[in-house]
């Protein structure tokens, strides 16, 4: 698979995720007009470490898709068009020190 293709494809994939993610997050607040009791009970289901490491994934994927989309917007603007496969590279990078440094910070909490 090409660089493009590949930039392109995960871009949407993230957008994809990252709006499912929002739902999912709007029926899990809106647990707290079910009463207090309820919504500390799926806290504390939350605050278990198979779902701190999907959090770490989510900062992970929203930091790529902000950093790639960045870039598309230099592309509107025909700045470094020449640099397409570095800078892709780049954001996948800060996604994945973004991550790590995530997990990283979930270790400490567990």
């Amino acid at each position: 698979m090409r660089t493009g293709t590949a930039a392109w494809l995960l871009q949407r994939l993230s957008g994809v995720f990252l709006t499912v993610y929002l739902i999912a997050h709007l029926f899990v607040i809106g647990t707290a007009a079910r009463g207090e009791d309820s919504f500390d009970d799926l806290m504390s289901t939350f605050d278990k470490a198979p779902f701190l490491v999907l959090d770490a994934g989510l900062l992970g994927i929203v930091a790529f898709h902000a950093v790639n989309g960045l870039r598309l917007i230099l592309f509107d603007f025909a700045i470094g068009l020449r640099y397409q496969k570095a800078l892709f590279w780049a954001a996948f990078i800060v996604a994945v020190g973004v991550f790590v440094g995530s997990l990283v910070a979930v270790r400490n909490l567990l």
